[in-house]
């Protein structure tokens, strides 16, 4: 997936390059190959394959990475800082610049009311004052501020779809910014290091409300390790965020947390059987590690949330303690194995979710974004298995189905999430 950079940050930095459309002097060089007619997705994400099939509904790009297909409405023309330089685009339509202010403005304004990250934990407020000071003087973490928040208010308002070609567009900018950034880490100061933190927590949740960002959201989860502990290395601390570890993460949030066991067990026994089944698939020294801190979480769970909250944190200390050539095996769409222990992954996050929910200090979203994102995540990885693996997770991809149903249900019926979590907790299934 990656040509393989060498370095603590190869893995990321080339990650950011590729998504952000790095490689597009090749594509210059044959704008023939250019979609004109395209989707917002085709025309925008700088992936391969470039051209846009242009069939309606969806193209075929979309529906195989189960992206929402939008095309541009009749005499749209992409702005020229989102086309390529010899693009044909360029002669019908323009944003003003009034409007483009006004749009950044209102994105950036939802970011700070609702959109923000939650971590790390014990540096909410950074979010509404250090980091977006910060962000006038640096591009990646602007760009990524941008793109959180029009992804945001794309799904949280009825009119809000016209706002995902911002959100892609700033995504890719973020990234090129972020790829030079990395590029000099060893030498930058430490403000610059917490701001190249702060981009990757940004893309974290970002990616979280992508419907093809489970891989991104996996790179930027280790991003934000690898950062974490350069800093930590180079000066101690950060002076924007209280960089703690995980047992003292967990200290923190104990007091959120219920001590007792998770209150539906009747899911976990299978839980674990399932995993179990995987354990003679493992080969690698990554999957290994990833299988044994998922089964320690279901174990957990057996006998309390507050325990399986550390054993959770060790899932991401895995992650970004890989070598990188291990990490690009790990996340590759061939590894059929390490996709399986990714849908258990998103089976915890479905059990855990109504407790994270309340260790944020900020209310709870009154849509349930990340319950359709985990079940869309979900999907794709099933159908992308062999039989022979599927039949191993099926329970799982039932479990995460039925909590979307149940969830949306609930948002149905006028029912806030938290309610409803409070209600399954009284009521087990």
């Amino acid at each position: 997936m990656f040509p393989g950079k060498i370095g603590a940050f190869g893995a990321l930095e080339d990650h950011c390059v590729e998504q952000s459309g790095g490689n597009h002097r090749h594509r210059l060089k044959r704008p023939h190959t250019k979609s004109r007619r395209g989707c917002f997705n085709c025309k925008l994400r700088k992936v391969k394959p470039a051209k846009c099939q242009e069939t309606k509904p969806a193209c075929e790009n979309c529906l195989s990475r189960d992206m929402d297909c939008i095309y541009p409405p009749k005499g749209y023309k992409m702005p020229p800082e989102l086309s390529t330089k010899n693009s044909s685009l360029t002669s019908t339509w323009q944003l003003s610049a009034d409007r483009i202010a006004g749009d950044e403005l209102r994105v950036f304004h939802h970011f700070l009311l609702v959109a923000r990250p939650h971590l790390p934990y014990g540096s909410e407020g950074a979010w509404t004052s250090l980091v977006p000071a910060y962000a006038h003087e640096c591009p990646h973490l602007m760009h990524a501020i941008l793109s959180l928040g029009a992804t945001h208010y794309a799904l949280a308002t009825p009119t809000g779809s016209h706002y995902t070609p911002m959100a892609i567009s700033h995504r890719g900018k973020a990234l090129r910014h972020l790829a030079s950034a990395l590029a000099h880490v060893d030498n930058c100061t430490d403000t610059v290091l917490d701001g190249i933190l702060a981009t990757c927590y940004t893309l974290v949740f970002q990616a979280y409300y992508m419907n093809d960002g489970l891989i991104d959201f996996a790179v930027m989860v280790r991003g934000c390790g690898m950062v974490t502990k350069h800093i930590q290395s180079r000066f101690q601390g950060s002076k924007m965020f209280l960089l703690q570890t995980p047992e003292q993460v967990s200290e923190m949030v104990a007091p959120w947390l219920p001590a007792e066991a998770h209150p539906n067990q009747t899911v976990l026994g299978p839980c674990i059987e399932d995993i179990d089944q995987l354990h003679p698939l493992l080969h690698s020294r990554s999957t290994r590690e990833f299988f044994s801190a998922l089964r320690n979480i279901y174990v957990a769970l057996q006998l309390s949330v507050r325990n399986a909250f550390l054993c959770l944190t060790e899932v991401y200390t895995v992650w970004h303690t890989m070598e990188n050539h291990g990490f690009m095996e790990f996340i590759s769409s061939t590894n059929h194995v390490s996709r399986a222990l990714f849908l258990h992954y998103l089976a915890i996050d479905t059990l855990m979710r109504p407790f994270l929910v309340r260790v944020r200090e900020r209310q709870p979203p009154t849509l349930p974004f990340g319950v359709d994102v985990v079940d869309q995540w979900a999907h794709a990885i099933y159908s992308s298995l062999p039989a022979t693996i599927q039949v191993l997770v099926k329970h799982e991809i039932d479990l995460i189905s039925h909590e979307k149903s149940s969830v949306c249900f609930n948002i149905r019926a006028g029912l806030l999430i938290e309610e409803h979590l409070d209600g399954c907790q009284d009521n087990p299934q």
